[in-house]
């Protein structure tokens, strides 16, 4: 079962230096492809020592497609960046107007969230302006699944009022 703040609210987002892992997957079997990035990533990012200033994020650079792989990275806010590693990228992730919604609960109700979102875009005339991005606020390691947060970002441009 799944909850969600029902409250989308717009906001300014500060532009963040990440450390990211990018990898492929399909529809089928993101779920297993995004918890072995997640262990990748933190597995690297320890190993090199460097300290996250934040909590793991998901952005989805490219569409999601039901018959086909795409790009998805995982990343983790950093204090300063780093020069080549053989895994991971040190970039900015973007900041800029977002609209946000929180989800509580199973990450296996997170469509119902992602629905609402699209809705409220539809039904404003708001236009997507970046790739979307999970933030996970706390993790399956530390919380029961039905108090699990995950905090979505859309980055937008907003219809003229």
């Amino acid at each position: 079962m799944s909850r969600m703040s029902p409250e989308i609210t717009v906001e300014t987002v500060a532009s963040k230096l990440v450390a990211g892992l990018e990898f492929d997957t399909t529809m089928e079997t993101l779920p297993t492809d995004m918890t072995a990035a997640i262990g990748d990533l933190i597995r690297h990012t320890a190993e090199s020592q460097m300290a996250a200033a934040g909590p793991i994020i998901a952005v989805y650079g490219e569409e999601m497609h039901p018959n086909r792989s795409w790009k998805c990275e995982v990343c983790v806010p950093v204090a300063q960046a780093f020069g080549e590693h053989p895994t991971l990228r040190s970039h900015e992730l973007p900041g800029g107007v977002v609209a946000t919604i929180t989800h509580v609960g199973s990450y296996d109700g997170l469509k119902a969230t992602y629905n609402t979102m699209f809705d409220w875009f539809s039904q404003h005339g708001h236009t997507y302006a970046g790739a979307p991005r999970e933030i996970y606020l706390n993790g399956p390691d530390e919380v029961t699944e039905e108090k699990l947060l995950t905090r979505l970002e859309f980055p937008v441009v907003l219809a003229s009022a």
